[in-house]
């Protein structure tokens, strides 16, 4: 049997599985350096120019970053952010789809034009910006949920995933009398599980690493999120005085001190982790979500 289950490959399946091994790898190793540089005391670090696993395991990076108000309130702006904002954008998302799907919709066809001609083109950013602040949005909480309530082609494909939902069934409930509220609530969401929580995570994820709202329209540090802090210390070089006072330099190896790039990756994994944990859980929707509103009978 175990031959033949050799037998079953030929040396270009054998190359693939090189091939995909070496991605594999080129994908994961960055990722594995940060979080082993996350790891490790300025010693170890400064002495060791690649950390394969650490002689000495620290959290010290992390407790720093737990314990300043500026990253615990960035993570807090975020999962709200994050919450509140998917859950809006689904319910934005999938309203405006189910009732654009109903060809008997007066203007119809003229509000999917004019949805559609904003996925090409745009106001551009000094009007944007001017709408913001007229609007009142500007330096609030809300200026991340209500201007990326919809994304477009999101919409789409949750729209052509309306329409392959049987008409036959909202006409049955119609007869029973149900009304659009409880045809779209008790039949259309409950058969569309798959797409809700593909969409879902595609919305998560995009909400879960804004910054350019915050770089914009936000002077308030408080109401910053985690990626906005995070460009801030990787991209901006910014250093506050707590880590000034305990940043130790390459010169000093053998100190076993917080160091600056060990409190930056630790902040990267604080940023990534949680997006990573939760995907597993959605993957069994995620192919089936994805491809289900792409295809027509």
């Amino acid at each position: 049997m175990k031959k033949s289950r050799l037998n079953r490959y030929n040396w270009f399946d054998y190359l693939n599985i090189l091939i995909f091994l070496i991605l594999c790898a080129v994908m994961i190793l960055p990722f594995w350096t940060v979080l082993m540089t996350s790891l490790v005391l300025s010693g170890e670090y400064y002495s060791t120019p690649f950390i394969l696993w650490p002689k000495n395991i620290s959290f010290l990076s992390y407790k720093y970053i737990f314990s300043t108000s500026k990253i615990t309130d960035a993570m807090t702006v975020t999962v709200l952010m994050t919450i509140i904002g998917t859950v809006y954008s689904m319910f934005m998302t999938t309203t405006l789809a189910f009732g654009l799907k109903h060809k008997s919709l007066i203007g119809r066809n003229a509000m999917l034009t004019i949805l559609i001609i904003t996925m090409f083109f745009t106001g551009g950013l000094i009007p944007y910006y001017l709408l913001v602040r007229n609007i009142g949005l500007y330096n609030t909480f809300w200026v991340y949920i209500f201007p990326a309530a919809i994304d477009i082609w999101n919409f789409m494909i949750v729209k052509a995933f309306f329409n392959q939902i049987p008409i036959s069934l909202e006409e049955s409930a119609r007869i029973d009398g149900a009304n659009d509220i409880l045809i779209f609530f008790r039949i259309v969401l409950p058969l569309s599980l798959p797409m809700l929580a593909t969409f879902a995570l595609f919305y998560g994820v995009g909400y879960w690493n804004t910054w350019y709202p915050a770089l914009l329209f936000i002077t308030n540090e408080k109401l910053h999120p985690m990626q906005m802090v995070l460009r801030r210390l990787i991209v901006q070089q910014e250093r506050t005085t707590e880590m000034s006072q305990a940043y130790i330099s390459a010169a000093d190896a053998q100190s076993k001190f917080l160091f600056e790039d060990g409190i930056k990756m630790a902040t990267v994994m604080v940023a990534t982790i949680p997006i990573l944990v939760l995907y597993p859980f959605l993957q069994k929707y995620f192919v089936t979500g994805i491809t289900l509103g792409s295809i027509k009978e």
